[in-house]
């Protein structure tokens, strides 16, 4: 139980506790806004992997479990759909960690520097 909980918070920490830091900073104070700048730091455009990869990596792991399961009558005949579909999990499991930083919800806005 306590791993359980260790990896939720982890994936809670990196993937979707971003916006609550900002929103902590926005209410006590700790943002510097610049009237200057039009955009709003909050939005962040996510490209096309953000969502795409994790799904491929789920249905590949997926399919080698399934064909793993549904065996043919010789393992000649199931071993490669599953070498497949092991090969494009990892691959895009690969892809994922190479560029991990795209998937990190990380707090966007500037923390004020402390004045002594």
């Amino acid at each position: 139980m306590d791993g359980w909980n260790s990896m939720i918070r982890y994936y809670k920490n990196n993937f979707s506790d971003g916006f609550r830091q900002d929103s902590i900073d926005l209410f006590l104070g700790n943002f510097a806004l610049d009237e200057s700048d039009g955009a709003s730091p909050l939005r962040v455009e996510r490209d096309w992997k953000f969502l795409t990869l994790p799904i491929i990596m789920l249905v590949a792991f997926s399919m080698c479990i399934i064909s793993l399961l549904t065996s043919g009558d010789t393992w000649t005949e199931t071993l490669p759909y599953a070498m497949f579909w092991g090969a494009a999990g990892s691959i895009t499991a690969a892809v994922i960690l190479f560029s991990g930083q795209d998937f990190v919800d990380a707090p966007r806005l500037v923390h004020k520097e402390k004045m002594d």
